[in-house]
């Protein structure tokens, strides 16, 4: 008796299974998933060599876990009941309080840190423009109050102490207490870091602004004076709802500012596409919301003011600078943004170029301990 039901859950199974890939087979193909946020895999073209050589099996396999028919409501599903039976976290990502999804920062080999402090404090000794550094700690730090029990994150605020006690070659601003600050004085709706998303939003860089504005001598511009807020879009849904499976999420408020007196600007990206605007309005109606600012990432971003200032500055940054970098705009003839991923040309050698006075250095702390592409900075 056993036997004969053995026999029919394997008869059953496989029979799921085969009714499943026939149906994937005539139902439309995704080439992207806005859930995950990712390249969907197609059907593999068949060939013998393929089939033999080049492991044929293992892409047909890829293609049906990716095209399943209702993958994204089965990822949801799958997160859910996770959540429901009491897990805290799902793909590094911790199910929080208020429907933060926050993610794990755990550093435990400072092999990589260690060689970017090294580097960057060379690249200042030998500059003779002064040198700047912004660590920004993610919201695993900031917005600990909102992870669940028993979640794990490496303690930021002794990893960064560590971190600039060895910068001693450049201006370190801190922004720790900036945030705190901040926070202290948002409203409900409002938050310094994406619930969905693993960057800081406007009011989280705004704080960044005013901690650099303070280590500078400069004064900070006023919100509700000089410059105001508009909701630019709803519902951006970021890195953090793509990679938990919480599709159940509504998403994150999108804003973006005007300022008081007119600020003309002209940013050419990649010295191929310009545009009038520190906002790129298009990029709303895609899924990810953060290129709103400054377009998402580019190798290169050149930014031409009509400010007052003769000033001119070199950012040399990961993806936090690109909500923070439209602040700085009133401040700077001219604000030119490097991206060391896709930029390969020494640093020193377009500093010069454009005539920077200042050198900012912007990375969130996670990445800027495991990037590998501060060994180009030269």
């Amino acid at each position: 008796m056993n036997k004969k039901i053995q026999g029919l859950t394997i008869i059953l199974f496989c029979g799921f299974l085969g009714g499943f890939s026939i149906f994937n087979l005539f139902t439309e193909q995704r080439s992207f998933s806005d859930a995950e946020n990712r390249v969907l895999a197609q059907f593999p073209e068949f060939s013998w060599k393929r089939f033999f050589f080049d492991n044929y099996t293992a892409d047909l396999e890829e293609w049906f876990t990716d095209q399943f028919i209702g993958r994204d409501t089965w990822i949801g599903v799958k997160a859910a009941s996770e959540r429901a039976l009491g897990k805290i976290e799902n793909q590094n990502v911790y199910f929080g309080h208020e429907d933060w999804l926050i993610g794990q920062v755990d550093i435990q080999d400072l092999t990589q840190s260690q060689k970017n402090i090294a580097k960057i404090n060379a690249f200042a000794e030998q500059s003779e423009i002064p040198v700047s550094l912004m660590l920004v700690p993610t919201a695993a730090e900031i917005e600990k109050d909102k992870l669940p029990g028993g979640a794990y994150n490496t303690d930021q605020n002794v990893l960064l102490d560590s971190l600039e006690d060895q910068l001693t070659s450049v201006q370190i601003i801190d922004v720790r207490a900036a945030l705190i600050q901040q926070k202290q004085r948002l409203n409900s709706e409002e938050a310094l870091y994406f619930k969905t998303d693993h960057h800081w939003t406007a009011f989280g860089a705004e704080a960044g602004y005013e901690a650099l504005m303070s280590a500078w001598g400069q004064t900070a511009l006023r919100p509700g004076l000089d410059f105001t807020y508009q909701l630019a879009a709803d519902g951006f849904k970021g890195t953090q709802y793509s990679r938990s499976g919480a599709f159940w999420h509504s998403g994150d408020p999108v804003w973006t500012w005007s300022y008081t007196d007119p600020l003309t600007v002209q940013v050419v990206y990649d010295q191929s596409q310009t545009d009038t605007s520190l906002f790129s309005l298009k990029r709303l109606a895609e899924k990810d919301k953060y290129m709103v600012y400054l377009d998402g990432n580019h190798a290169l971003a050149e930014i031409e003011t009509s400010s007052s200032s003769n000033e001119k500055l070199l950012v040399i940054k990961d993806s936090y600078a690109h909500v923070l970098i439209p602040y700085l705009a009133p401040h700077f003839r001219s604000i030119t943004m490097a991206d060391l991923r896709y930029y390969r040309l020494p640093m020193s050698e377009l500093a010069r170029q454009m005539g920077a006075d200042r050198i900012l250095l912007v990375y969130s702390v996670d990445n800027f301990c495991t990037d590998t592409n501060l060994s180009l900075l030269k």
